[in-house]
């Protein structure tokens, strides 16, 4: 009972530290680390110490990771989160939230490409309440011409990037999963480093490091690292369905915390919009054990 108790306050504490993520990166936003070097800066810190062990482990024969597998994890769980730190720099977190978190849409989707997966009716419902919800943040409802903008673009893509990467993780069942996290970090790096490399966006004044880089490692450490340790811990411990609902708590922490800390006013039929979406894949992943531990 205690390690049940302790694996669920992990999980919430993970989605708590992930739901306000945006707060430090749109701190190093305004310093002038952009969505594209704070991702990198982030994602290489974390990777390049979780590489020591992992390397470790792979030299002493303990992980036998796959091409593809690999492959999948690296591009895809890479863009994952890269896309969606940048949806936190261009569109409101709410948006940026809901578009990543049409998991019924997206876990439907990863299950047929997977061979895992089939439709039913149960399914096809969730994937209905998922939409209606998304119609509603949007403003379809009331006949308004949706205001669509590249943040929301990229949380979409983010998510369906994300379905993508689990497809791998699926196919690595016998790899421990603190080490497809580490690949996961790395992959996030190399993404985020070959953006830079083609896009060219503003570096960081490295004159000024002493402003921005204490917040930049509160972020990776203190939050990024962190909350992906809380929720691989509760995994150990507790039913993967469980967690991913537990997980769904980041979408209240981040909703209220934007709504309060932001200027970004919630209309009451973004709060409708939410609210179904936030249902829709909890009631989805009632019905699922769906691997997880490698989201944001």
């Amino acid at each position: 009972m205690t390690q049940n108790l302790t694996a669920v306050l992990a999980a919430l504490a993970g989605a708590f530290l992930w739901g306000i993520v945006w707060l430090p990166l749109a701190r190093l936003t305004g310093l002038g680390i952009t969505g594209l070097w704070a991702t990198f800066l982030v994602f290489a810190l974390i990777g390049g110490v979780g590489m020591i062990p992992a390397g470790i482990a792979f030299r002493r024969g303990r992980c036998r990771l796959r091409l593809l597998p690999a492959f999948l994890l690296v591009v895809f769980g890479g863009l994952t989160n890269l896309l969606f730190f940048i949806a936190l720099t261009k569109t409101t977190v709410v948006r940026a939230l809901m578009f990543f978190y049409l998991s019924p849409v997206w876990n439907l989707m990863g299950g047929r490409l997977s061979g895992k997966g089939r439709f039913t009716v149960r399914k096809i419902l969730m994937v209905g309440v998922a939409l209606a919800g998304t119609a509603i943040l949007l403003g379809l409802h009331r006949n308004l011409t949706p205001q669509w903008n590249s943040g929301d673009t990229c949380a979409l893509l983010s998510g369906i990037a994300f379905a993508i990467s689990v497809v791998g993780l699926q196919m690595n069942p016998t790899v421990p999963s603190w080490i497809l996290t580490v690949i996961h970090w790395l992959g996030t790096a190399l993404t985020a480093l070959i953006g830079i490399i083609l896009l060219k966006p503003a570096a960081p004044n490295w004159s000024e490091a002493g402003q921005w880089l204490p917040l930049l490692l509160l972020f990776a450490v203190g939050i990024q690292a962190t909350a992906s340790l809380c929720i691989l811990f509760s995994l150990t411990r507790l039913e993967s369905y469980r967690v991913n609902i537990l997980m769904l708590f980041e979408i209240v922490v981040a909703t209220i915390t934007a709504a309060c800390w932001s200027n970004q006013v919630i209309a009451g039929h973004e709060w409708l919009g939410v609210g179904l979406i936030l249902a829709a894949s909890a009631f989805d992943n009632m019905g699922a054990d769906q691997p997880t531990g490698l989201e944001h």
